[in-house]
This record gives C-alpha cells, structure tokens and sequence, in this order.
C-alpha cells in the first residue's frame, strides 16, 4: 500500500505544485485547505479553517506523513497563529497519530540578513528574543515573518519528536509569470536591482525537492528520529542584470533591455541609511545560497532555472 501524506495549505501556491509532486511518487495525498479545494484529482480534499480550531488529530489520523506548506505571510495579526501555534498543533497530533515524517515549510528569512554572503544550513538563524530590525534589512512585515518562521522552527526542534522531520527553507519560489516579471518593472527599479540574484527557484523543481525529501524521509535507509534543514534553492538563477539581458536577446524587447545599473556600494549605502546601521549585514540580492546538502541526498532538478526561463520566454 502506498503511503499517505497529508498536505496542509495544498491549495495555495506552493501546494498546486507540491501535491501533484508527491502523486507522481506515488503517494495518496490529503489535502488541507481553507476556502476552496484545488484541482488535482484524486485527492482527500478536506477542509479546516486554522484560525478557528487548532485540532489536527482527526486530520492527521491515518497518515504516513505530513507536510506543512501552510503560513501567513501578508497579516501580521495571523502569523503568530498560523506560522508559531498550528505548526506546534501540527506536530503534537502528528505524534499522537503514529506519523513517521514530518517536513515543515520554512523559508530562507530565517537567516535574516546574515554577515557572511555564502549561507548553508550552518549559518546562525535569526534570534527572536532580540530586536529582528538589527538582524535583518526588511520591511516590518517581513520581520514578523521571519520571526515566527525562526519560532516555527524552534518550537519544532524543542518537541524532540520521534520521527524523522525536514525543515525546508526554499529561496523566491517563482511560476513562469514570475519569472519575467522584471520586464515589467520601472527603470528605476530595473536599475537598482540588476545586479542583485533573482533568489528564483523555478515552482515545480522546488516541489520536486520537497517529495523526494518526502520519499527519503520515510524510507527506512534514512537514520530514525533526526531533524535536518534544507536550502531549496538553484544556484544557477543569476543575477537580474542577466536574466533581462537573456530576455533581451531571445526577444529583442525594449522592456527588457538595461545599459546601466546601480553599483553594489551605491545600494549599499543605501541600506544603511534605510535602516539606519553601519554594521556589514547582506541583504537577500547579495547572498549566495548552498544546495550542497539537499543535492548530496541524490536530487536533481528535473528542469532546472535555465531551462525554465527559456521556456518561459518561448511562451512570450
């Protein structure tokens, strides 16, 4: 009998790729939702509305595995509920329930703006005790974000659970509509942002990662009751400066076309003055990001950010 993997948030943005992801494999899948339930057929769509009830047991009952995509991002009143509190109900009554894997969506954010550009999953994540303004260059919902994904994560880690877990920190996940969005962008914006990295991790690879993390995690050849984190991120995504040039040489739009950019000191000085701190901290568009251990564990992108960007410039 194949194994069942309940999917929480499976009708968002990320569960309209990760779920079809795990039915490939083979899995049954439950999926979780608010409002409405996805497309993908075939699955046990089951509705819970998180922000009224945090009572996970009958959801999780007869699952193999969960997956946990659902987060709150735009809110700030909601991210403590949905990103701290339903994560730690999650994974009280995946331990009740007999579940064998538990993987956790977190995010790159965790990392807030570190000292160091290179980051792995060794590098120190944020600490929710201090000020998150002194540890990462952000909008203040984004820092309410970060912290309660740092949270999520700690709460998880101080559950000591039985099985094994995965804590996914994937960079900018982006759709082929994303992917050329900077075409659209104002030169101004165009301007300072050319030499930053895109972050992009190209939406069905990423989903790709996170099901054969699945698959791992419940194969027996996988050490039991350990929790690992992962960068889901492609190190081939390039800077903007090159993902509009590429554009600008498949299809000859002036919306692509960019001759000059802000230096990297210009948009440095910039920062400190935004965030009024003098201390070397790199912001998202300058980190360079490690997916030494996630492909360490065999994966590969079926696509690859490449191969996705020309295939969404031959849909222009």
């Amino acid at each position: 009998m194949s194994s069942t993997i309940l999917v929480t948030g499976a009708s968002g943005m990320a569960g309209r790729f990760v779920v079809p992801a795990l039915r490939r494999l083979g899995f049954e899948v439950r999926g979780q939702f608010h409002r409405r339930p996805g497309k993908v057929q075939g699955v046990d769509w089951r509705q819970m509305n998180i922000l009224e009830k945090l009572d996970f047991d009958e959801l999780v009952t007869g699952c193999d595995g969960v997956v946990h995509l659902a987060a709150e991002l735009a809110d700030v009143s909601r991210m403590n509920r949905v990103n701290v509190d339903a994560t730690r109900a999650l994974l009280t009554a995946a331990e009740s329930r007999g579940v064998r894997y538990f993987g956790h969506a977190s995010s790159i954010v965790v990392y807030g703006s570190p000292r160091r550009r290179t980051v792995d999953e060794a590098t120190p994540l944020l600490d929710p005790d201090a000020p998150i303004a002194r540890q990462y260059n952000a909008e203040p919902y984004m820092l309410e974000y970060a912290r309660t994904k740092t949270l999520g994560e700690l709460a998880i880690r101080a559950s000591r659970p039985s099985f094994n877990v995965d804590l996914y920190r994937p960079t900018v996940v982006a759709d082929f509509d994303r992917l050329l969005e900077a075409g659209n962008w104002s030169f101004i914006r165009k301007f300072a942002a050319a030499y930053r990295r895109t972050q992009y991790v190209y939406a069905p690879d990423a989903a790709a990662a996170i099901a054969h993390l699945v698959s791992r995690g419940l194969s027996a050849e996988r050490p039991s009751q350990k929790i690992e984190a992962f960068n889901i991120c492609d190190q081939e995504s390039g800077t903007y400066r090159d993902l509009l040039r590429a554009a600008y040489e498949v299809t000859a739009n002036p919306r692509y076309k960019l001759t000059i950019y802000c230096p990297f000191i210009l948009d440095f000085a910039k920062d400190v003055v935004k965030h009024h701190s003098v201390m070397l901290r790199y912001p998202l568009g300058m980190l360079m990001f490690s997916n030494a251990k996630l492909l360490a564990t065999g994966f590969k992108f079926p696509t690859g950010f490449k191969s996705a960007l020309s295939h969404a410039l031959g849909q222009v």
